[in-house]
């Protein structure tokens, strides 16, 4: 699979990777990993799927989401590679907003999209630390082979949050690695061309909440 598959993959494909996040955590910290998203699966497609909410509302929901379910902190660290020791502290919180509002503006739209696919869990198992991996086939419905779907998940102060998503073995953080990374050589090894490239997609990215 390509580099870009991780965002060329039909938007159904997307919702499923995307739908998990930040769901209520289970009230036991020993929760099998595989049991928390497939009820974080359930839970979204019923609060962002909903046709009678604005795109607006359908963004703020989405946030909400991201922010309980998703380590943002820890993915950005990770995203920006080598130049984390570089960020100052000013430019490492604004690049963990100007990066939830990158995907927020990206992705909530796509939950108008969803068109019936079908999530089955595969398998979970354990990694190094407290980490786990589950796995799950979305099977689509145009009839094309079903796609195989990653999460990895840790957890923060007892509860699970989700740290990476690898979509037939591409990874979100890595894709999203050396894609940043490479800005920010371009831009002379500086941050701050990361986070002026980011602010600049995400006011283009502002449209697609407009109703």
């Amino acid at each position: 699979m390509q580099r870009r598959s991780f965002i060329s993959v039909s938007a159904g494909v997307v919702l499923f990777v995307l739908m998990g996040l930040g769901l209520p955590p289970s009230s036991h910290a020993d929760q099998d990993a595989g049991a928390f998203i497939m009820k974080l699966a359930d839970k979204a497609l019923t609060a962002l799927t909903d046709e009678n909410i604005s795109n607006a509302e359908r963004a703020d929901l989405f946030r909400d989401l991201l922010q309980e379910g998703m380590d943002i902190p820890t993915v950005a660290s990770r995203v920006l590679g080598p130049y984390v020791r570089r960020a100052t502290d000013e430019e490492m919180k604004e690049f963990i907003s100007l990066l939830e509002e990158n995907i927020v503006r990206k992705y909530a739209i796509m939950f108008k999209g969803y068109s019936g696919e079908a999530i089955k869990l595969i398998d979970t198992k354990s990694l190094r630390g407290d980490m786990q991996q589950v796995t799950v086939a979305i099977r689509r419905t145009n009839g094309e082979p079903p796609v195989e779907v990653r999460w990895i998940v840790h957890k923060v102060d007892g509860q699970n949050k989700i740290i990476d998503i690898i979509v037939e073995r591409v990874s979100m953080v890595t894709t999203q690695k050396e894609e940043f990374v490479s800005v920010i050589r371009r831009g002379g090894g500086k941050v701050e061309s990361l986070l002026g490239e980011l602010r600049e997609r995400n006011a283009e990215l502002a449209t697609n909440v407009k109703d």
